[in-house]
């Protein structure tokens, strides 16, 4: 974001120009997750300063939004960009709404079981960098991208992961076959989630080994008839609505919140 205006050059834009020049140096802050003692930060600081005396009534909202930033600068800062959003008309894409903690060493604490998860033939790559972010978040071992999943590279992937990608051990298998009789060798669980009739509900798996291998099948046709097979045991997670199926991404979170608690 090199891109600088003076005071002059920045009150001679119309009004709609100047919010959509906050609202994208906002963005670029976001997005690089600088902190507020930043130069990008000072710089909206002072083109906020310079629009002082606008008469836009949105753009004078948006000064006291931006005042109290420094009050609790992380969740106001949301809502400083929630506003510009909303007068542009925009939506946060998916891969930017996820409800973050802080990062960082102090964050890590190695799940009760050793967790590795597979995705076999995943065909979005924003559920393929969503589920890798899942995996870090929750301490998985390494992830199995397999058959025609797009792999960590694809710029979805890397998008919807926020660097997670970086951070756990990926591999990638053609066929997941050969995959999952080498993991049952080393003392893996094959757990399939599934919602097949003889699924069993996740709820009701209380006991946890200590090696588990969690497989994700495509998201309209789910697991292959051959690596039912090849599954140790099925899951499904207990729904009530008309439909019976989440979204794979969000299932995969769910499951892996069962395998890696404590209770």
């Amino acid at each position: 974001m090199n891109k600088s205006f003076t005071h002059e050059k920045l009150n001679s834009f119309t009004p709609a120009k100047q919010i959509k020049i906050l609202y994208d140096l906002a963005r670029f802050i976001e997005t690089n997750q600088y902190n507020f003692e930043s130069p990008c930060f000072k710089k909206l600081e002072s083109y906020h300063q310079y629009l002082t005396q606008s008469p836009n009534e949105f753009i004078q909202k948006l000064h006291k939004e931006f005042k109290k930033i420094k009050a609790l600068p992380s969740a106001q800062f949301q809502m400083y960009l929630m506003h510009l959003e909303r007068f542009l008309g925009h939506s946060t894409k998916e891969y930017h709404a996820w409800v973050e903690t802080k990062d960082g060493e102090a964050q890590k604490v190695k799940p009760l079981a050793d967790i590795v998860c597979i995705l076999d033939s995943i065909r979005s790559a924003h559920n393929v960098g969503a589920m890798i972010r899942n995996a870090e978040c929750f301490g998985v071992e390494k992830m199995y991208l397999c058959g025609l999943t797009p792999k960590a590279t694809h710029p979805s992937v890397i998008k919807t992961a926020m660097g997670c990608e970086k951070e756990i051990q990926q591999e990638y298998c053609e066929d997941v076959i050969p995959l999952l009789v080498s993991l049952k060798n080393e003392g893996y669980t094959v757990y399939g989630v599934e919602t097949a009739k003889k699924a069993r509900l996740l709820h009701e798996v209380d006991q946890k080994p200590q090696k588990i291998a969690l497989i994700l099948g495509n998201e309209q046709f789910g697991l292959s008839l051959d690596i039912l097979k090849h599954c140790d045991e099925l899951i499904k997670i207990q729904t009530f609505g008309s439909k019976n199926s989440l979204n794979v991404a969000i299932t995969q979170g769910i499951v892996l919140q069962h395998f890696t608690s404590h209770s």
